[in-house]
């Protein structure tokens, strides 16, 4: 097929780009289909291609893809925080900060679950993260592509709906709450003014609010460890039954 939108050939049997200098051999060589050069030159005539070295040349300074390219696969991996670089495996990231970045914590410095789309292959591979999910590269005549644009955004609305029905529900469930809990019954008899100080922000001053200060720092810093540490510790912090013993010294 070809994108019309970004004027790419993309080979049906994988799922990439292919140069229109290379569709000949690429065609006949990975897939075992005869194809000659008056074949190639009928299906790129007059349709302004990207050639192989503007592919080159998109290749070098093209980031991100500000949406996904119809007809090339949406994939998730690993993007590196320093300089971009794009992975589908974990290993080929760890390889990478070995590579460029060595001494750094891969851990600390990359981010996962980033959807992206393998646009070339061969020498032309690489990785490219996609800026914006929730719209598509679709060619104008295209009627397959405009149904696919609706169903994205039938799906965003209802998602929306679904969220709002969802705060509804939370609000119908704090009423709940305050009703059957009858704060206004509870605090009969108290003094109120004492109330309002004790529930009140501690003032710079206060040594509550100094020991406040220094717990929220501590857990802060127990949470930074754990985010960038060990994954097997992690699972066995989260997983059920497992007991922290703090000891105060």
């Amino acid at each position: 097929m070809i994108n019309e939108k970004v004027k790419v050939i993309i080979c049906r049997g994988c799922d990439k780009g292919v140069p229109p200098e290379h569709l000949e051999t690429h065609v006949s060589k990975k897939h075992k289909i005869n194809c000659s050069n008056h074949t190639v030159q009928l299906i790129v005539q007059g349709r302004q291609l990207m050639s192989l070295d503007s592919i080159r040349e998109f290749k070098m300074n093209t980031k991100e893809l500000q949406s996904a390219i119809e007809g090339i696969p949406v994939r998730k991996g690993y993007k590196c925080l320093k300089c971009g670089h794009c992975v589908r495996k974990w290993r080929s990231m760890t390889d990478h900060f070995l590579n460029k970045h060595k001494g750094e914590d891969a851990k600390e410095w990359s981010e996962g679950d980033i959807e992206m789309q393998l646009v070339f292959g061969g020498v032309l591979k690489k990785w490219f993260p996609i800026h914006d999910r929730s719209t598509m590269e679709v060619d104008d005549d295209n009627e397959s592509a405009w149904k696919a644009v609706e169903v994205l955004l039938a799906k965003r609305k209802r998602r929306a709906t679904r969220l709002v029905n969802e705060r509804e529900e939370n609000v119908r469930l704090i009423n709940g709450f305050l009703a059957r809990t009858r704060w206004d019954i509870l605090i009969e008899g108290h003094d109120k003014k004492t109330l309002m100080d004790l529930a009140a922000l501690g003032k710079e001053k206060d040594p509550l609010r100094r020991i406040g200060e220094l717990s929220q720092k501590y857990f802060e810093s127990i949470s930074d460890k754990l985010r960038v540490g060990d994954v097997l510790l992690r699972r066995k912090i989260e997983s059920e039954g497992y007991v922290i013993a703090f000891s105060w010294d």
